[in-house]
């Protein structure tokens, strides 16, 4: 099975959700000028960037791509901000 990540800005309930990949969303394969965006539109610009090279990518137009109904069993969250 694939390491399952998630992109958002913010945390909780009002949360935005920028989009998943399906395999290799450890830590150390997500671009890390992703994880050292200091501004929100820098951080969503750039997952819209890496999620754009990827063909295991899901968006939020392609829908929520998980049998899951929330972030709290995918593998690994990313976010931006509180």
């Amino acid at each position: 099975m694939g390491t399952r990540a998630d992109f958002y800005i913010g945390k909780g309930i009002d949360s935005k959700w920028l989009g998943s990949i399906a395999w290799d969303g450890f830590p150390e394969n997500i671009d890390n000028n992703i994880l050292t965006s200091d501004k929100e539109d820098v951080f969503c610009q750039r997952v819209e960037t890496f999620l754009m090279k990827r063909k295991d990518a899901s968006k939020p137009e392609d829908g929520w791509p998980w049998p899951w109904s929330d972030s709290n069993t995918t593998d690994y969250t990313y976010t931006f901000g509180q």
